[in-house]
Order: C-alpha cells, then structure tokens, then sequence
C-alpha cells in the first residue's frame, strides 16, 4: 500500500510538471511563430518590440547573431526562473530567442510538490497506524488460539467460541475445533473402550472357569462335559468379537487422517447398495433405495463414510424380519443434506444411549461396538447420526446428518 502511495503521488507530480511545461513550451512557440510569420524585417521586429518595452506577459524577445543551443533551455537569475527557447529568424539569417519568466509557475510548483509530500506523510502515517491496528486485531484472535491450544492437556479439550473469533479466522478456529474433536473423540472414546473391553472381558472368563471347575467336579458326567464345552466355545467366540472390533477401532483410528475426496455422494451409494441389494436377498429380506437428486457432490472421506454407511444398513437388516424392507433414500431441509436408513425392525428404546460401548440387544451376538465406532467415525468427519423410531412405529430410521456450513461445496 505504501508503495502504490508513492507511485500515485510521484505519477501526479510528473503529469502536472509535464502538463505546465507544456503548456509554457507551447505558448512561447506560438508566440515564435506569430514573430516570425508577421514581422520580416528585423527593423519591423525592433519597431514592435519596442513597442512592448514592459515584455509581453513577462516575456523578453531578442534577435541575436551568436548561435546558441536550438530548441528549449532552464535559466536561472538569482531568484528568478526563465524558460528560454531559440529557433533561427530566416529573414535575416539570425536567431530569434524569447525568454519567458516562469517563476510563478515554479512557485506553484513547489506548492503542488510540498502538498504531495505532506499528503504522502499523512498517508503513510495513517498507514502505519491502520496497520498497526489491524495487526493488533489480527493478533488478538492469534493470541486467543495460541492461549487457548497451549493450555490444553488431555483432559481440558475445550472447542474454541467461534462467535469471539473474528470473521476472518472463523474457518480457522472451525478447522481447530475439528482437530480438537478427533482428539477429543481419540482419548475419550479409547479410555471407555479400554475399560469397557476389560470389564466385558470378565463375564466370558469368569463363566469359562466356573464352568470348568464344574466340569472338574462332575468329569464322570459326559452330557455335562459336552454342555460345559459348547458353553467355553461361546464365551470364546464372544472375546474373538471383541477382539475383532478392537482391532476395528483401531483401523477406525487410522482412517481419520484418510485425504478428502470429492465425490458425488449419491452415485457412490447407489453402488455400495447394489451390493446390499444382494446381502439383502441372501437373507430373504427386500432392500429398496431411491434418491430425488441424481448428482450431489460433497467433501469426504469414503473410508470413514463406509463405516457408518455399512454399520447402518447391516443393522436395519438385522433387525428386520424375514421378508421385512430395508429402504434407503435421500433428503434435504435448511441445514442438513441426510441420508436415511428405514427399516422394518421393532424400533428402539430412544432413552438408551445405542452409541455408548459395548451396548447391545438381547438378542445380539455381538460385542455392542458398531454404532460405538460409527459415532466416532462421524465426529472425525464433523457428520451427526440419529435413529429414531418411525412415526407408525413399525421401525427405525437411521439418519447420517451433513451439515451444509461444514459440507457447505453442494452442486446438485
């Protein structure tokens, strides 16, 4: 800005200086020519300058023999500024040379020069102080990050207020908050995880020694033998599970650094569900999906994405009777582009937290940890799920909420 300051001023000094000497050159040419195309005697010369003995506007016209320097020339007596032109009188084979003062127009040159300077002072000086108080504002939000990243420590993971922040660093403390949940969402959910798997890995072994201490007691009873084993094998099969889906939140860990992708979101399902298509019918169950939209491009990690997509529609399958339809579609209101999941299942106990650990039906053989892992895959992908009973109660639907001012690129 300073730069283009000076350029300005210096590009308005130079056209006013060029301007009025132009317009003094070429006042005195006219008076040369005027001379020269009037007067073609030196005698008629002298008779009319003498007549304009005082100078005409200040200006002193003489014939002279000694060549001089054709064309336009500074002159300067004491105080006083001249410009002098000399051009050959062709008449009398002489030089005509008019000598115009010009120190007025000096003069008011440097005025114009001295108000340039003070303008350009003045702007710099208000440059410096609207940068220096801009840097200030600037720095202020810079020293709010800084203060509140450095005072955090694994258990104070506090999300910056964005509505303290000024607009300019508003994505920037967005993209901090998104940080602050994926680490959030690492140290909390690997401590539930941790201590969760250590007390659901008590049940199983607690049961495998009782039984076998049973077993040892009553060895001469062969059907019991046979129960007691079928029973181990269980409870082995349930830690395997665990173990499966701790090695799962493992992998779920690495795909939160997975690069973004653009992709168009509704043809990349429409191809996920052909193969659920066949999943479905392998369990003679119907599986339907439909969208509004043909093309909805969004931000994404597919990795991430999958893992809620797939956990989402495994459950509404099973949960869905024999011959029951699993739907999938799309939809949008004034805040969310969403993807349900409708199915035909007995609906669930919405005052239940479904996405704590290890929660699962009675029913269920499994370790209670898919929508555990979905939850966290949609937090590092800054996406909110909900289920929720249908409105006739014949079901749940399964809902994955993306935010537009997070997922705000949508070109349908």
């Amino acid at each position: 800005m300073t730069a283009m300051l000076i350029l300005i001023s210096g590009f308005l000094a130079y056209y006013i200086t060029t301007k009025i000497s132009a317009n003094i050159n070429s006042e005195i040419e006219q008076q040369a020519n005027y001379i020269i195309s009037n007067y073609s005697t030196e005698e008629e010369f002298l008779e009319f300058n003498h007549f304009d003995s005082n100078g005409l506007y200040n200006t002193t016209i003489t014939i002279e023999d000694s060549k001089e320097k054709l064309g336009f020339k500074p002159k300067r007596r004491g105080n006083q500024y001249f410009q002098e032109f000399v051009t050959p009188y062709p008449i009398s084979k002489k030089y005509l040379k008019i000598s115009k003062e010009v120190t007025k127009e000096k003069n008011l040159l440097s005025n114009i020069y001295y108000a340039i300077s003070i303008l350009i002072i003045l702007g710099l000086l208000f440059i410096l102080y609207y940068a220096a108080l801009l840097s200030s504002q600037l720095m202020e939000p810079v020293k709010q990050l800084t203060d509140k990243v450095s005072n955090m420590n694994g258990s104070i993971l506090q999300p910056l207020k964005l509505e303290e922040l000024s607009e300019e660093f508003e994505q920037l403390g967005e993209s901090v908050n998104q940080l602050i949940i994926k680490i959030n969402t690492s140290i909390n959910y690997r401590k539930e995880l941790y201590v969760g798997t250590a007390h659901e890995l008590k049940t199983p072994l607690a049961v495998m020694r009782l039984k076998n201490q049973i077993t040892l007691m009553k060895h001469k009873k062969e059907d019991n033998i046979r129960e007691t084993l079928q029973q181990n094998m269980d409870s082995i099969d349930t830690l395997n599970s665990m173990i499966h889906n701790i090695l799962e939140f493992g992998r779920a860990e690495g795909m939160q650094f997975e690069e973004t992708k653009r992709i168009n979101i509704i043809r990349f399902m429409a191809e996920k569900a052909e193969e659920f298509e066949l999943l479905a019918h392998s369990q003679n169950r119907d599986f339907i999906y439909y969208f509004d939209v043909e093309r909805f491009m969004i931000n994404l990690q597919p990795l991430l994405f999958m893992q809620i997509f797939q956990n989402f529609i495994q459950n509404a399958l099973k949960f869905t009777p024999v011959h029951g339809l699993v739907t999938l579609t799309v939809r949008t209101d004034a805040n969310y582009f969403i993807v349900e999941i409708i199915d035909e299942g007995p609906g669930i106990d919405e005052s239940e937290d479904l996405f704590a650990p290890f929660k699962r039906s009675l029913d269920s053989k499994g370790a209670g940890l898919g929508l555990f892992l979905a939850q966290n895959a949609a937090q590092s992908m800054g996406v909110k799920l909900r289920i929720e009973n249908r409105k006739d109660r014949s079901g749940a639907i399964a809902s994955i909420l993306f935010p537009y001012s997070r997922f705000l690129h949508k070109d349908i």
